[in-house]
């Protein structure tokens, strides 16, 4: 009797060894897709801290707050690209003095912050992807007195 021995891996034992790779791969682009959502709702956070500041200053100096009925701070073309001495400006405008340079826009292409003020108030509104430590994903509203879910300028 004339036995040889085979190398080599069977059929079945390379689907299953494809399937574990496709699974490990799932599992890590599922991983990166949670950190990038992640680390754009942390860039959001900090751009609404600064803007914040910035409507801060701008009330400690003018005792109000830039009107606006809505506009979507730092798109081209809306004249609310920077915060000056006379509220929103464009970033040709040069009054002084200056409280923010540029509005930061989102972190994803065409991603712009609303806002909305009266004197007395303002309402600046981001979305979320991924639960923060305001709460689960969705739309937010920052005013002088915190974030949350209510537009208190309407």
């Amino acid at each position: 009797m004339n036995l040889r021995s085979k190398s080599g891996f069977t059929i079945p034992e390379l689907l299953i060894a494809l399937l574990i790779v496709g699974l490990l791969g799932a599992l890590a682009m599922y991983a990166i897709n949670v950190q990038r959502a992640t680390t754009r709702d942390a860039k959001r956070i900090s751009d609404v801290s600064v803007m914040r500041a910035a409507l801060s200053q701008y009330w400690l100096q003018q005792a109000t707050y830039p009107l606006s009925e809505g506009v979507y701070l730092g798109q081209p073309g809306q004249r609310a690209e920077r915060l000056a001495g006379d509220g929103l400006a464009s970033l040709d405008d040069v009054t002084q003095p200056i409280y923010l340079d540029a509005f930061p826009v989102g972190p994803k292409s065409n991603e712009y912050y609303g806002y909305r003020a009266t004197e007395n108030g303002y309402s600046l509104l981001f979305n979320t992807e991924r639960t923060t430590a305001y709460g689960p994903a969705g739309t937010y509203y920052a005013h002088s007195t915190g974030v949350d879910r209510l537009d208190e300028t309407k």
